[in-house]
């Protein structure tokens, strides 16, 4: 699991910098499970099971299993890049703000979190994260407008580091994680530990907040709209394509 491989590599000297890309040419990773929304207790027993399948580990009280898994790859003493040439919605687009820089394809990748249209808010750091890259008027229009949006917007919206010819983005950050990767490691963590002592800090109540809010959002309403949206397909590759004209027309 993801979370694993964070345990694993967070104590290995030799892993400097870890680049994350999908080996799906369409879609970097795609949004939550939507049996977190036909079942309330989906996300607590993920949470639960998370826990009990890696005994010792613990997720702070007050957030979920998504929520805990952001802090834990933010925390990496590693840079990590994401490289972003398909679609990022909902938890994958969550996942994606979770890393130390990020770069996407011009014309080719989309990022976007649909999840008010499905009557919650993004429960994995999404408001969290996308507030703290965004500011809070961009955020409160990409979440609550749940638009889809192409590398160049998310380039001046803070999304992303840089918008990149899609031709150019697997060169341009091998070399960059190449650089990186050449440096001392010390060089790498005592930079990350200066940079995030003058960035804001993310309080732990900013989750819990979010959190609440979510499992607040669950109930009958929301679960008869998310059977609604996958009996239109939302779940499906092609649904995945047309995410966001699939559930405004519900």
């Amino acid at each position: 699991s993801l979370r694993a491989f964070v345990a694993r590599v967070r104590d290995d000297a030799d892993v400097r910098v870890i680049v994350f890309e999908s080996a799906d040419p369409e879609f970097f990773v795609a949004h939550g499970d939507m049996a977190y929304l036909t079942d309330p207790d989906a996300l607590p027993a993920a949470t639960r099971a998370a826990i009990a399948a890696a005994p010792g580990s613990t997720v702070p009280e007050g957030l979920n299993i998504l929520q805990a898994m952001s802090e834990e790859v933010r925390s990496l003493p590693q840079v990590t890049i994401g490289k972003l040439a398909g679609f990022a919605r909902g938890a994958g687009n969550e996942f994606f703000m979770y890393l130390d820089m990020r770069f996407a394809a011009i014309g080719k990748s989309g990022q976007g979190q649909p999840e008010s249209l499905m009557g919650i808010l993004p429960g994995g750091g999404g408001t969290v994260n996308m507030t703290r890259l965004a500011g809070r008027a961009r955020a409160l229009e990409l979440i609550l407008g749940a638009e889809l949006v192409g590398a160049e917007l998310a380039e001046r919206y803070g999304l992303i580091n840089r918008a990149l010819p899609a031709a150019e983005l697997d060169s341009f950050v091998d070399t960059l994680a190449r650089r990186i990767a050449g440096l001392r490691p010390e060089v790498i963590s005592i930079t990350k530990a200066a940079v995030d002592t003058v960035a804001q800090p993310i309080p732990r109540a900013a989750y819990a907040v979010e959190n609440e809010g979510l499992f607040a959002a669950f109930g009958d309403e929301v679960t008869e709209l998310a059977h609604k949206l996958l009996a239109a397909g939302i779940q499906t590759r092609e649904g995945e394509r047309d995410h966001e004209r699939i559930a405004n027309s519900i």
